[in-house]
């Protein structure tokens, strides 16, 4: 995200207090102030980029704030850190993000919704064949599970109904492009981004060890792959 003078940004955006000492991950409370439902819509600036376009974006700080709320570009900073580690997670705890557009705020979430659930149907594809590779048949997939679902995927038998019934809304936020909405002639352009998981008690795990810069434990993961297991099964018989 390209570093930018910010202009009055927020435009519905619940106090969230945070303590004076608060700690290095201050992007995972802004995270869990999104989970919480306390921000709600924000207003992006016109030299903010996407949150999601944030491969050069400059990292949140490290060291605590002065201010009692978070500043917009500590909100988009945060949301780019969710971004990164959910890809990094998501190679053992499945989780997918979703963008979409429209001039309503529930035009944009339904397009962000559907894209979420192809984005996760995608990633428990790859999941299947990763551990297919590599556990074709032990405790943690007694029936062969995986196998069978890989079976399934190559012949193209499971929809991605199926494969993301599982799958809940962990979060869901909404800003309003101004440089869109000017070029809109004044009509606010809605973007909202949607993050799915298969778990959100585990996912939320996972995201505090990738705010504290650590591998996901081994306990994680087999909590991971035990309720993916569950699914896939279901999956299968409803096939």
């Amino acid at each position: 995200m390209k570093k930018s003078v910010l202009a009055p940004a927020i435009l519905i955006i619940s106090m969230m207090m945070f303590p004076a000492n608060a700690s290095a991950a201050f992007w995972l409370d802004i995270v869990k102030e999104f989970v919480a439902g306390g921000i709600k819509t924000i207003v992006m600036p016109k030299k903010i980029t996407n949150p999601l376009a944030a491969a050069e974006s400059k990292p949140a700080p490290e060291t605590p704030k002065s201010s009692a709320e978070p500043t917009p570009q500590d909100i988009y900073d945060a949301l780019n850190k969710l971004n990164n580690a959910c890809q990094d997670i998501g190679k053992h705890v499945p989780c997918s993000i979703g963008e979409g557009r429209g001039l309503s705020t529930g035009m944009a979430r339904d397009k962000a919704l559907a894209k979420a659930r192809i984005e996760m149907a995608n990633n428990m594809g790859t999941y299947v064949k990763n551990n297919t590779k590599v556990d074709a048949q032990s405790d943690m997939d007694e029936a062969g599970v995986f196998k069978e679902t890989e079976n399934f995927l190559t012949k193209g038998e499971l929809k991605t109904e199926q494969l993301v019934s599982g799958a809940q809304q962990y979060m869901i936020y909404t800003y309003i492009d101004e440089a869109g909405t000017e070029l809109n002639k004044g009509k606010s352009v809605y973007v909202t981004t949607v993050v799915m998981v298969m778990n959100p008690e585990i996912f939320s795990k996972a995201l505090w060890e990738a705010s504290k810069n650590k591998s996901l434990s081994e306990q994680i993961i087999r909590e991971s792959r035990k309720g993916v297991v569950a699914i896939l099964r279901t999956a299968i018989k409803k096939k």
